[in-house]
C-alpha cells in the first residue's frame, strides 16, 4: 500500500518545519510540537481524513493538535476542535480500530 511509504516521511518533515520532534515509533501520535502531541493527516486522491478514536481521545485529552495536509496545503487545528467537526454516530469498525471521516471541505474551505 502507497500510503506506508509517503506517510512516515510526510509526517516527520512536516513535523521537524514546526520544530517539533517526530516519534520513531508508530504507536499512537505521530510527534510532539511545544511538548504537546500531534498527529498527521494527510490526503491525496482521497476526499476525506481517517480519524482514530484511540489517538483521538488521547489528543483531545492531552491537548493535542492536528496537521491536516491536503495538495501542499498545510493546517493545523487543535483536537477539540476536530471533535466538533466529527459526525455524531458510532464509530466505523470495519478496521482494526474505531475511526470516522472528515471530509477535506469541511478543513480546507478552498479546493484542494
Amino acid at each position: 500500500m502507497i500510503h506506508q511509504r509517503w506517510q512516515p516521511k510526510s509526517e516527520k518533515t512536516i513535523i521537524n518545519k514546526l520544530n517539533g520532534k517526530h516519534k520513531p515509533t508508530k504507536n499512537s501520535f505521530d510527534g510532539k510540537i511545544k511538548g504537546k502531541p500531534v498527529e498527521v493527516k494527510e490526503v491525496r486522491k482521497d476526499y476525506r481524513f481517517r480519524i482514530n478514536k484511540d489517538n483521538h481521545n488521547y489528543l483531545v485529552r492531552n491537548n493535542g493538535q492536528y496537521i491536516f495536509r491536503c495538495r501542499g496545503k498545510t493546517k493545523m487545528l487543535s483536537a477539540k476542535k476536530v471533535s466538533g467537526l466529527i459526525r455524531s454516530g458510532n464509530w466505523y469498525k470495519d478496521r482494526k480500530y474505531p475511526h470516522k471521516f472528515i471530509n477535506k471541505n469541511k478543513i480546507f474551505k478552498v479546493r484542494c
